[in-house]
């Protein structure tokens, strides 16, 4: 694929060209307050992360998925009501390449060869996803051990990087390559500038081999380790480290009615609660702190990778290490899951 440059005083046509018949989202407002939303102010280019992660556009924390009313000569009949595709052509720029990857693993599990979720494929299908690389990586990040990368390129159309106040760029995907011509981009060279960064940002990242020890251990060695308990003892169990996961997509269904109708929602949901498991029957096979806790680690580093061909479930973003109340670090955790002994 081709890589351009947009000088500084090009940008605003740049962007003017991105939102042509689209909505354009970028990063918006600085630490707790950045979040990808319609771009109308001034845009920073050296901001750590967005506060959430951009799965929330594609997989909303509360999604009505379905509506029904009742006949009004056969009360005991209900009417489902076919809500539409309301998705619509959208450019993000400046999603993190760990972010891009955390949509990519949410992508296979959304949509596979057994089957796909309309509400998730109509959106992700007309986003077009631009990506900013990480020249310094910040302290809390870790995406190159997850397999990622600062210069990460999995789940995106276009790369970008600050380039001499404007930006480099690189398509990806020939989505990527027909907009950034439609942009009036300049073309350029920069195959060798852009390996030299990436380069310098994954030493300053540091290597973290832990994580290669999980894959070639076996499951239950993993899952009757004797840490587990210790692992637990500090979690509260208030699900904040799988609100802010990128790629955490587990959800609930509930009906809201009354008497004329009423509608099906979706909603996050999260395996830190200790109702997440529990059956019709009453029974719950993970009652204890100790197994939600288990399941959590597990899934993003050994489950997860066995389904997706060796993808880990955890893109290495640090939010979690960030936002958890208890300061349990998934970084402490895969190091003590590599040297595992039941």
């Amino acid at each position: 694929m081709t890589e351009y440059i947009v000088k500084e005083n090009a940008l605003p046509d740049f962007f003017q060209a991105l939102a042509n018949g689209r909505r354009l989202l970028a990063p918006q407002g600085q630490g707790e307050n950045c979040q990808l939303a319609p771009l109308n102010g001034p845009l920073s280019l050296d901001y750590a992360n967005t506060h959430m992660s951009p799965k929330g556009l594609f997989f909303p924390q509360t999604e009505k998925i379905l509506a029904f009313h009742k006949l009004v000569d056969k009360p005991h009949y209900n009417v489902y009501q076919d809500l539409g595709d309301h998705s619509q052509p959208t450019v993000i720029f400046g999603i993190r390449p760990c972010d891009a990857r955390g949509l990519a693993v949410s992508n296979r599990v959304f949509q596979n060869d057994r089957f796909t979720d309309p509400y998730w494929k109509g959106k992700y299908e007309q986003t077009v996803k631009i990506g900013l690389a990480c020249l310094e990586p910040f302290p809390q990040c870790f995406c190159s051990a997850m397999g990622g990368g600062p210069f990460g390129e999995n789940g995106l159309d276009v790369l970008a990087y600050p380039k001499d106040k404007g930006l480099g760029l690189k398509a990806l995907t020939p989505v990527g390559e027909e907009l950034l011509k439609a942009t009036k981009a300049e073309p350029a060279d920069l195959a060798s500038e852009i390996k030299e960064l990436e380069q310098k940002a994954i030493e300053a990242q540091g290597s973290l081999d832990d994580y290669k020890t999980i894959n070639e251990r076996q499951i239950m060695e993993l899952y009757k380790a004797d840490h587990w308990p210790n692992t637990a003892e500090p979690c509260l169990g208030c699900g904040v480290c799988t609100f802010f996961c990128p790629t955490c997509h587990c959800f609930d269904i509930q009906d809201e009615s009354n008497e004329k109708g009423g509608a099906r929602m979706r909603n996050w949901d999260t395996c830190m609660s200790p109702l997440f498991t529990v059956h019709g029957t009453g029974h719950n096979p993970r009652p204890s702190k100790t197994e939600r806790v288990r399941q959590r680690f597990m899934h993003k580093l050994k489950y997860i990778p066995i389904k997706q061909d060796g993808v880990r479930g955890c893109t290495g973003c640090g939010r979690c290490v960030v936002m958890c109340p208890a300061n349990i670090d998934i970084r402490s955790v895969a190091a003590l899951m590599a040297q595992a002994s039941a």
